[in-house]
């Protein structure tokens, strides 16, 4: 990481943070400027000037859009992401080389996508267990043709952004589970699950695995409580994968990644006061399993 950016003071962020909202406009003004001509070439019987350069506008305003939200997320990472996880982690790695998590080696559901990436790998251990965290995203890629210029294009959708934690328990369970929410289509088609006897969890998630008795005997009721509760405080929809090697997978689908600056309206003070919560959030829910791991 860079180190101006690592020294940067809560003023100095503050700073950087309003220039980059003032990026985010200027980008978006200038989408709604190639917009606005691409209409006007449609409007006028298919002018290909008029669409072709109100295209180029629109994909300019949208590329300053991303950069400056891009520029805003890599400072506040580096000034704020070490400090924070070293309350937390030790033996600490940012951006570590290769990645232990694996967003494919799951059981976790997970909508329909072309590509999966992740970005923000930071590895360290935590209460003697390597862990590594990471934010993922799923992006479904679809290729339409324009009726006015008959050209080809990608149209490109985000259908799933989180923070995704592994933790590596450093023992073998008899059996694999997968905790994930429960939705109506869940409910109203009668989604295969395992009950746990607890009526609040039961009907909130769903419970899989390819042993009930094994899987019941790893997700007890004090678990299952203690899953309950962090769901009321929960910073998105999640799901948890503990395999039979020891390695605990946690995806919160929460819209955005780890240390993720939002909309830039936050001061440096709320934004360590959230991102702190986040990462304290996800090793409490480590800790429901931790102890069998002992």
């Amino acid at each position: 990481m860079e180190e101006k950016n690592k020294n940067l003071t809560d003023e100095q962020l503050s700073q950087q943070l309003r220039k980059s909202k003032g990026g985010k406009w200027g980008g978006m003004l200038l989408s709604l400027l190639g917009g606005v001509i691409v209409f006007a070439g449609i409007v006028q019987g298919g002018n290909l000037v008029l669409i072709v350069a109100g295209v180029v506008i629109l994909a300019l305003g949208q590329t300053a859009k991303g950069k400056s939200r891009e520029q805003a997320g890599r400072q506040t990472f580096d000034a704020l992401a070490p400090d924070i996880v070293s309350t937390v982690f030790d033996n600490i790695q940012m951006d570590p080389t290769p990645h232990m998590l694996d967003a494919k080696d799951t059981n976790i559901p997970l909508p329909g996508h072309t590509y999966c990436s992740g970005s923000g790998y930071i590895r360290g251990t935590y209460q003697g267990l390597t862990t590594e965290l990471c934010t993922v995203r799923l992006t479904e890629v679809n290729e339409l043709q324009r009726e006015e210029t008959g050209q080809w294009e990608k149209n490109e959708r985000e259908v799933y952004t989180g923070q995704w934690m592994l933790c590596e328990l450093n023992r073998e369970f008899p059996t694999w589970l997968t905790i994930w929410p429960r939705e109506r289509m869940d409910k109203l088609f009668g989604s295969k699950t395992i009950r746990t006897g607890n009526e609040a969890f039961d009907k909130r998630f769903n419970v899989s695995s390819d042993d009930e008795a094994a899987a019941l005997h790893i997700l007890t009721p004090d678990c299952a409580e203690k899953i309950l509760a962090l769901a009321d405080s929960s910073i998105g929809k999640f799901a948890v994968n503990l395999n039979r090697d020891g390695r605990l997978y946690l995806a919160v689908h929460s819209g955005r990644g780890f240390f993720d600056v939002g909309k830039g309206k936050e001061p440096p003070d709320a934004l360590r006061r959230r991102f702190t919560h986040e990462l304290k959030w996800c090793t409490d829910m480590i800790d429901v399993f931790r102890p069998a791991a002992e």
